[in-house]
């Protein structure tokens, strides 16, 4: 049942799952589908895009997948028939969705205190991952094939983008998904933990050629201090390209029937940043997080070094799930059905938010003011004073 997939196994938020290939001839070399995918990836990784990633954590390009699959034919009365690769990828998506089997209902797994598990699933939205379809799914689905195997954005975004050796892209991963409508969507959150998961950036394909305002499925981006939430339409052809492990985002309720299709590539680093600290509970490690993050008194600090100091990466995903607490409460509600799971995780995000509120409102207390007039009403300049990375 794995396809494509041969080296180590890297962690993951998920499951542990093979390292696709990241060296050889892949199967789909020298097919019509991977010459378009190539093509496109020439269209995106350009440099405004690598510019506004490093400086807005996003970009969003358009037009890219305008690129047509092989040779254009005759069509009935004279006019030639063209097959762009956003077509391609939507209709081979469209085929996996209707097979039995190949996709399978979004979940989180919940681990109590107790040591129990709880599954979390989220409302209509269903997904697959190319490397562990059975060779027949993926041999139908030849686009999509060369978007799994295909290096070539891989490639232009370790050339586009600076970065040192131990953080160069190695290796992609994609997931398909279906939203079925019927208010799928996706509560607040960040993609990856840099300490314990290697991916860098998340590239999402939109594939909806009949997407109108009102249908919900909007991609909604939090570019905390920097912007306010900025929403982004799910249309056709659009990738829309934003930092893994420190953009936070979620995605709107879709409404009514309407079918939201779309892929997402995840971009690994070879070597993650930081190891897992050893058998620490996820809350242990965030507050320990809190607690080490600057070994200076907070009295000795200016306002502007507490507020450097919070939105630098691994304190300003601490701080926006306090600024976004109700928000976040919200989504995770709307994108998950009423269980007794659901309630934990519930339980659990208040909790989180009254420890980080008191962690850093006591210890950086004219940072987190000073934060809040920036984000609400600062100039360029103060915002550049932050000094916020994304990548």
């Amino acid at each position: 049942r794995r396809f494509g997939c041969v080296g180590s196994r890297h962690r993951s938020s998920g499951p542990f799952l093979p390292t696709p290939a990241t060296y050889g001839t892949p199967a789909s070399a020298g097919t019509p589908e991977a010459a378009a995918v190539a093509a496109a990836a020439e269209r995106i990784a350009v440099a405004d895009v690598a510019t506004s990633l490093q400086k807005h954590g996003f970009a969003v390009v358009d037009g890219a997948l305008d690129v047509v699959v092989g040779e254009t034919h005759d069509a009935p009365g004279g006019d030639r028939e063209r097959t762009t690769l956003a077509e391609t990828l939507r209709a081979e998506l469209l085929r996996l969705a209707s097979a039995p089997g190949v996709m399978r209902p979004n979940a989180t797994v919940l681990v109590r205190p107790d040591g129990t598990r709880a599954r979390l699933e989220k409302g209509h939205i269903f997904e697959a991952e190319m490397h562990v379809l059975a060779a027949s799914e993926a041999l139908d689905a030849p686009a999509l094939r060369a978007v799994a195997e295909d290096r070539s954005l891989l490639t232009l975004l370790n050339v586009m983008l600076p970065s040192v050796a131990q953080t160069q892209l190695h290796h992609q991963v994609v997931k398909l998904q279906r939203n079925a409508g019927f208010g799928g969507c996706f509560p607040l959150h960040f993609d990856s933990d840099a300490k314990v998961d290697g991916r860098l950036i998340t590239a999402l394909t939109y594939l909806n050629p009949t997407w109108r305002d009102g249908d919900g499925g909007e991609l909604v981006l939090y570019p905390f201090p920097l912007s306010g939430p900025i929403k982004i339409q799910p249309k056709m052809g659009r990738v829309v390209l934003f930092s893994a492990a420190n953009m936070l985002h979620s995605v709107e309720p879709s409404v009514g029937a309407n079918d939201r299709l779309c892929f997402t590539q995840w971009f690994f680093a070879k070597s993650l940043p930081g190891e897992r600290q050893g058998s620490l509970t996820r809350a242990e490690t965030k507050i320990n997080a809190l607690r080490n993050s600057d070994s200076s008194s907070s009295s000795s600090k200016s306002a502007w070094s507490q507020a450097r100091a919070l939105c630098r990466p691994e304190l300003r995903k601490h701080l926006a799930k306090v600024v976004f607490a109700e928000t976040w409460s919200l989504s995770i509600q709307n994108a998950h059905p009423p269980s007794a799971a659901r309630d934990d995780a519930l339980e659990t995000h208040e909790k989180e938010v009254a420890t980080i509120a008191r962690a850093l409102f006591g210890k950086y207390p004219e940072g987190v003011s000073l934060v809040a007039k920036v984000a609400e009403s600062g100039t360029e300049r103060e915002k550049e004073k932050l000094q916020v990375t994304w990548l």
